[in-house]
């Protein structure tokens, strides 16, 4: 079934994409041509991407010979097949996730968030020539937009240090491979690139714009509908967020201490008082019905029965409440974050997994060791953006560790975490260096 997906033609094809695409790049890069950042690293960072691209596709196609991008794309070849024939029109862009499997018995996702990679893919594909890897490039393009645009970002909270960033949002293996394919992570993590972004313009550079809050509107909106743990995890702090940005308005110091503690017990008070009727409004979404899927979804990774491939790994028995949650924390981040371990890998790309992880938890042990333990802890807490990057990817982390109980399909799943979180980091090194620097001049005059 998957025989032509990629074949001879994609010698010619592939080639062709890419030099269009490269051109493409130059074009930009010369329109911004004043801005450093575009001149250093828009065109590398794009080569790298594809690369990535071309490399992704291929592994999922000769290793794996299935996987999401296959099955979405071999969905998107129906559906134009069926447009071809008039069974179809462009109308079915509006159509609703399960219009395909209940209308055509098509096998795959029925989900909000497959149907539109699959619409995405199924626009792409009229400029694609209807190939795999050419699609997929087409993909990557627009994904690469947003990564670009958080690459920016950071940059503007970090002057001098976009060698640094670039290596971590811009050329960080798995964040290349798995956030370039026809998938969910390739749009999610484009549109937390254009969020940030969009948030870093209106709340933090105060440049108020209808074209931000636009932007900002609908990356909430595109990832709730793609995979919406991601932006569950992402609004709690989120929100805290811009309540530290309105509370460091405070001239008071007394009351910028004890305005948020005494928010946070309202907030706590109130959910507690009004549990039951935020939770009707949340429906499928609430707290307790979150946790019962995670507790489902860890379920099927261990009914799915892949322990002697070495890539299943055990967290005990996780209770669906926010004690049981809270109590499985560490070791779900911990999975997320630093495991496999080298000792823990089975196949070369578990190996190339566990040497990214063990690169994390370094760099994790590093600026602990350089900022301080108690210095590092309050910098997370006193900085709105450091607080944002840690916390999220935390969080995060902890969701997909205890649930996914899969190394290789967590490779895939943790993409979200790696920026925000080596970025995070990077911030807390760079505002030590810079607090050290300022001791030292003070120090000499």
């Amino acid at each position: 079934m998957y025989k032509d997906y990629i074949s001879w033609i994609d010698l010619l094809l592939v080639p062709l994409y890419f030099v269009l695409l490269y051109l493409l790049m130059l074009v930009i890069r010369h329109r911004r041509r004043d801005h450093p950042l575009y001149r250093k690293y828009l065109v590398k960072g794009f080569v790298v991407k594809i690369c990535c691209t071309i490399f992704y596709c291929c592994i999922i196609y000769f290793y794996y010979g299935i996987g999401d991008s296959i099955n979405y794309f071999k969905n998107v070849l129906f559906l134009k097949q069926q447009i071809a024939e008039g069974n179809e029109s462009f109308g079915v862009l509006f159509k609703e996730a399960g219009y395909m499997k209940e209308t055509y018995q098509v096998t795959g996702t029925s989900t909000d968030g497959g149907w539109l990679v699959e619409k995405i893919a199924l626009v792409l594909s009229y400029f694609s020539f209807n190939r795999f890897v050419t699609t997929s490039m087409l993909f990557a393009t627009l994904a690469y937009a947003g990564m670009f645009r958080m690459f920016e970002t950071f940059s503007g909270m970090m002057p001098g240090w976009d060698k640094r960033l670039a290596w971590v949002v811009l050329y960080f293996p798995s964040l290349s491979v798995y956030g370039s394919g026809i998938l969910k992570d390739t749009v999610c993590i484009s549109a937390l690139g254009w969020l940030l972004y969009s948030s870093y313009q209106l709340f933090l550079k105060k440049e108020f714009s209808l074209r931000y809050i636009w932007i900002l509107v609908f990356c909430i909106v595109l990832i709730y509908l793609v995979k919406v743990y991601i932006i569950a995890a992402f609004m709690v702090p989120y929100i805290l967020f811009l309540l530290m940005r309105l509370i460091r308005r405070v001239k008071s110091r007394y009351f910028r201490r004890i305005i948020m503690p005494v928010l946070l017990a309202i907030l706590a008070v109130g959910y507690w008082v009004y549990s039951k009727e935020i939770d009707q409004l949340l429906g499928s979404y609430a707290i307790e019905k979150l946790f019962e899927s995670v507790k489902e979804q860890q379920q099927s990774y261990i009914m799915a029965g892949d322990a002697e491939s070495g890539s299943v790994y055990d967290l005990g028995s996780f209770e669906p409440t926010l004690s049981g949650f809270i109590s499985m924390m560490p070791a779900g981040i911990n999975a997320s974050l630093f495991r496999p371990f080298i000792w823990e890998t089975r196949n070369p790309l578990m190996l190339f997994t566990a040497l990214e992880s063990l690169v994390i938890l370094l760099m994790t042990l590093y600026v602990i060791w350089k900022a301080g333990l108690i210095s590092f802890f309050k910098k997370i807490f006193n900085d709105p953006i450091v607080f944002l990057c840690i916390v999220y990817a935390l969080l995060f982390a902890a969701i997909v560790g205890i649930s996914t109980l899969n190394f290789g399909t967590l490779a895939r799943y943790r993409i979200p975490i790696i920026p925000f979180y080596l970025a995070g980091l990077l911030i807390i090194l760079y505002q030590s260096k810079q607090a050290n620097r300022k001791k030292l001049r003070e120090s000499t005059e």
